[in-house]
């Protein structure tokens, strides 16, 4: 059997005077605490020093949220703690659902507990409400996993699945980065009800920067979505937890082109549609969003996307003129049942004066290329995976 999950409470402090210690002696009623001093100006310094029984890490300077939090995990797991719950210092948080978090980790101590609060029902500001409710969204986006509360910051951390995880934003965009990169290295996510008090108004007080953090937020939405549509999900998972980083540049490409190449290529006729796509938007009369339609068709039809995009690009020069001519010649000849009679020097002219037959010859242009390079990709992926099936 595994063993017992060793909890510990991690607080990171800025300039939380009023309310640290107060929470610090709630705290360690329950589990033993590590408070990470994130360089404060006030007296929280002088509380802290008063307390006894708790581990102090003091930063220097402060450096937010995000590096206070690493900076507990580190401590913790080096001082032979298995799983780290977070709380914030503002008292917001009741120490007394401490308990709640560790019997979840004792349940499933592979899991990282979320904590998810009732915003509408505990009168938080609307700002608040408004910021988490677009995170919320974007989460699901980058993760496929729906949480009513992504900026909580009571949480359980299983330690040795968090701490390989590489994240690069400092400060409040930490927590919800570690959160996306966690799911995506297949840690799982558990949501379990909290409260949350914004009567008191220590508990409203917040060094979020509303402008500064919110573009940092935003940019990291945007890195995270970009990174969940474009890369393959086996690939996130490495890249979330570092293991590229140990590899030699040579075997770090090949490994990523042979992942890009690979997803949603398990039976032919996935790849045998991925290319037929890939030809089909690269005909069609699309012209300068054949890649993005490319890339949106495939994941919204769970295909291998670099290999759609790389078939896409049938239509690049110096095939783009007989690709232009194919589609005017088929779409006059299906309108009229005639060859179009025509020279190079009219090209230019005729597409422009019969923009209806080209538009819809390039359509059927597009979709008999499609299917050739379907057969042709099936026929060929069949003939390769019975020769692999084939006993010796």
């Amino acid at each position: 059997m595994p063993a017992e999950p060793n909890i510990c409470v991690v607080i990171p402090v800025f300039n939380h005077c009023l309310t640290v210690g107060r929470i610090v002696r709630e705290a360690k009623k329950y589990f033993p605490v590590i408070i990470v001093n994130d360089g404060s100006t006030d007296d929280t310094g002088k509380i802290l020093a008063a307390e006894t029984g708790v581990s102090v890490v003091t930063l220097p300077q402060n450096q937010g949220k995000g590096a206070a939090l690493r900076a507990g995990f580190i401590t913790a797991e080096k001082n032979g703690f298995t799983h780290a719950i977070t709380i914030d210092a503002d008292g917001q948080h009741a120490t007394l659902e401490l308990p709640a978090f560790a019997a979840a980790s004792r349940r499933q101590p592979a899991a990282f507990i979320i904590g998810v609060r009732d915003l509408v029902k505990e009168n938080a500001p609307r700002g608040r409400r408004v910021t988490n409710n677009i995170s919320t969204f974007w989460f699901k986006v980058e993760t496929g996993v729906a949480l009513a509360d992504t900026q909580c910051g009571f949480r359980s951390y299983p330690l040795a699945a968090i701490n390989r995880l590489r994240i690069k934003s400092p400060r409040y965009a930490y927590e919800l980065e570690i959160m996306v990169k966690a799911s995506w290295a297949g840690v799982p996510l558990l949501a379990l009800p909290v409260s949350a008090d914004y009567a008191a108004a220590t508990s409203r007080l917040s060094h979020f920067d509303p402008w500064r953090d919110m573009v940092r937020i935003s940019t990291l939405h945007s890195r995270l979505s970009i990174q969940s549509f474009c890369v393959p999900r086996l690939l996130r998972k490495i890249s979330a937890t570092g293991e590229l980083r140990h590899l030699p540049r040579g075997t770090r490409v090949k490994t990523i082109l042979r992942l890009l190449f690979s997803e949603h290529t398990d039976t032919p006729a996935k790849l045998a549609g991925a290319v037929g796509l890939g030809f089909f938007c690269g005909i069609a009369p699309i012209w300068g969003f054949q890649i993005v339609t490319t890339a949106a068709l495939a994941h919204r039809l769970r295909l291998n996307k670099a290999i759609a995009v790389t078939a896409s690009h049938i239509s690049t020069p110096p095939a783009t003129p007989f690709i232009m001519v194919g589609g005017l010649l088929l779409g006059h000849y299906l309108h009229t049942g005639a060859l179009l009679q025509f020279n190079a020097a009219t090209l230019l002219h005729e597409i422009p004066a019969r923009f209806a037959e080209w538009f819809f010859g390039s359509l059927a242009l597009g979709i008999l290329a499609g299917s050739v390079g379907m057969i042709f990709t099936w026929c060929i992926s069949s003939l390769f995976t019975g020769k692999k099936r084939s006993p010796a």
